[in-house]
C-alpha cells in the first residue's frame, strides 16, 4: 500500500485534507484501473478561490485547442 503524501495548497500554504478517492477504467469501462484521490484546502473560501483560478485556466486551454483546430480547418478549405 502506498504512503499518503500530504501537499500544501498552492494559495494559502495549508495541508491540504482528503475529500474523496475513487476508481475508474476510463472511456467504455475499458483500460487500466486508475485510482483518483482528491484532496482540498481546509479553508472553503480559499478553495472556491483556486478552483475558480483552475476553472479559467481549463477555459482558456479550450479556447486555444478550438481556435488552433478552426485554424487547421480553415487551411484544409
Amino acid at each position: 500500500m502506498q504512503k499518503q503524501e500530504f501537499t500544501e495548497c498552492i494559495r494559502c500554504g495549508k495541508i491540504r485534507i482528503f475529500q474523496k478517492k475513487w476508481k475508474d477504467r476510463g472511456e467504455n469501462g475499458k483500460g487500466t484501473l486508475m485510482t483518483y484521490e482528491q484532496s482540498v484546502c481546509p479553508d472553503q473560501e480559499c478553495q472556491k478561490i483556486v478552483d475558480a483560478k483552475f476553472q479559467e485556466m481549463r477555459d482558456r486551454r479550450e479556447l486555444m485547442e478550438n481556435r488552433k483546430k478552426s485554424v487547421v480547418l480553415a487551411k484544409k478549405n
